[in-house]
């Protein structure tokens, strides 16, 4: 099986600029394009997926991730299936719980219970008929007027064990973020291969995407620079992850005491307890060479899907780079 390898952008370029990026990911064999939902901190996701869908000839595509919170589920169902149909059947949707884009909106994050509901919700949506719900998300009569090109694949974005065993409880696939120091990957693995066997599945069945965030520039302390900002983010929401890649708890518990930011780049408070160990565990911070081990190591755990977070400011260079140095010898590794 080859190995496949997506890319995840936030919207924060003009539209004609996000048209080229789209482009260059298109043209260069990436296999999808996955856009941020990240409420007021970028363009929306909606918007700049039509953007995907109509620049793009064969990418597939979706918002990592969406939230029940940030719009009624219903209509989060509705974009995407337009989306889907605007596209030929290219579109996806990638499920989570929140963090702080739902916060700025005055929500916590949302329970497991509530994202399993917005699941069931998307199914019987997809499915045609009236639905009528009770519960955390209510319908009446709810009907989808359009008629999708092919069923519309049902992704959980997850960084929790509880999250992580959802997705391989009843999600199509998992795009999970462990960062890549192999114990944190393996651990997630496993999550979701206990949730998938608890319901009876076969893990191998789904489509499990390790995200890697990280700047690709060969400039490393450039790239370093701009990876510290993820490396905080994981002491703060992804405890499990940081306990398994090292973090001593006094380190953990001065980030999480300093973290405030509308945004995971926003909390600049936290930037200083950082460590070097931190940054090389939870991204990938360096020239091609160090990308290029990186997904070695990846997929000698058993990975054929890997999805990369671009944190470098010049997306641009880093997805050439990507593309012409990595992606190659990426697939080579099947």
């Amino acid at each position: 099986m080859s190995v496949r390898v997506g890319v995840t952008l936030m919207a924060t370029e003009p539209p004609d600029r996000f048209r080229e990026l789209v482009a260059l990911v298109d043209d260069a064999g990436f296999d999808e394009l996955w856009v941020c939902d990240s409420s007021l901190h970028a363009r929306d996701v909606y918007a700049y997926l039509a953007l995907v869908a109509t620049t793009s000839r064969r990418l597939a595509f979706g918002p990592n991730c969406t939230h029940p919170y940030t719009r009624h589920p219903a209509i989060t169902v509705n974009a995407i299936a337009t989306l889907h149909e605007l596209s030929g059947g290219r579109a996806r949707l990638a499920l989570g719980a929140g963090d702080r884009p739902v916060t700025e909106l005055g929500h916590r994050a949302a329970p497991v219970a509530t994202v399993r509901e917005t699941i069931a919700v998307a199914r019987a949506l997809t499915a045609g008929g009236d639905v009528t719900r009770e519960g955390p998300i209510r319908l009446a009569r709810a009907r989808l007027t359009l008629r999708l090109p092919s069923p519309l694949p049902i992704y959980v974005a997850a960084s929790g064990a509880r999250m992580l065993e959802l997705g391989g409880e009843v999600a199509d696939g998992v795009l999970f973020f462990s960062g890549v120091h192999p114990p944190c990957v393996e651990w997630a693995l496993a999550r979701i291969a206990t949730g998938a066997r608890r319901a009876g599945r076969d893990p191998a069945s789904l489509d499990v995407a390790c995200t890697v965030a990280g700047s690709l520039r060969e400039d490393a302390q450039a790239a370093r620079r701009e990876c510290v900002p993820m490396a905080a983010w994981f002491p703060q929401t992804a405890p499990v992850p940081a306990e398994l890649a090292g973090v001593p708890a006094d380190v953990a518990a001065r980030i999480r005491a300093a973290y405030a930011g509308g945004h995971f780049d926003g909390a600049h408070g936290a930037f200083a307890h950082v460590t070097d160990e931190m940054v090389d565990r939870f991204t990938v911070a360096g020239g091609a060479e160090l990308w290029r081990r990186r997904f070695k190591d990846l997929v000698a755990l058993g990975l054929r899907h890997l999805n990369v977070f671009v944190l470098s400011r010049d997306a641009r260079g880093m997805l050439e780079a990507l593309a012409r140095d990595v992606l190659p010898a990426v697939r080579g590794l099947a």
